[in-house]
């Protein structure tokens, strides 16, 4: 009797043990996103500079483009002059996963100071994010 209840117990966690290993980033996949960008047409932001200048650039899932979903901010690099190569982000990412539409869209201020941002199909691209249980496995 006192096995068969363990037994219950048990078998009656395991989904409730899964569901939280799952949701509680431990499977989560290790993302790396580097682009580049010219700042020779719109400079950065500084404290000398709050207008027509890039304020900084965000890393978007955007698989369901009608709800976009903001994954990380990354300022602008140090020393943001000119092209600028290998800016870049990494971070854990999942669930969801399978093939995901990852985005990066600069942030500006315009002439008043308002936020605008880019087009988000101008730096994309189509990922298979994987939880790392599946990778370690290969």
């Amino acid at each position: 009797m006192k096995r068969r209840r363990i037994l219950l117990a048990t078998v009656a966690a395991l989904p409730l043990i899964a569901v939280l290993v799952f949701h509680s980033g431990a499977v989560a996949a290790r993302v790396t996103v580097t682009w580049s960008y010219d700042y020779t047409r719109q400079p950065a932001c500084s404290a000398s500079r709050t207008n027509n200048c890039i304020d900084h650039f965000e890393i978007l899932d955007y698989t369901d483009s009608r709800h976009p979903k903001l994954l990380h901010s990354v300022p602008n690099p140090a020393n943001a002059v000119g092209k600028v190569d290998n800016i870049s982000d990494e971070f854990s990412y999942g669930p969801p996963f399978g093939l995901r539409t990852i985005v990066v869209v600069t942030v500006a201020r315009d002439e008043n100071g308002t936020i605008v941002t880019s087009n988000p199909y101008a730096a994309r691209k189509d990922v298979e994010i994987r939880p790392k249980v599946a990778r370690a496995q290969e």
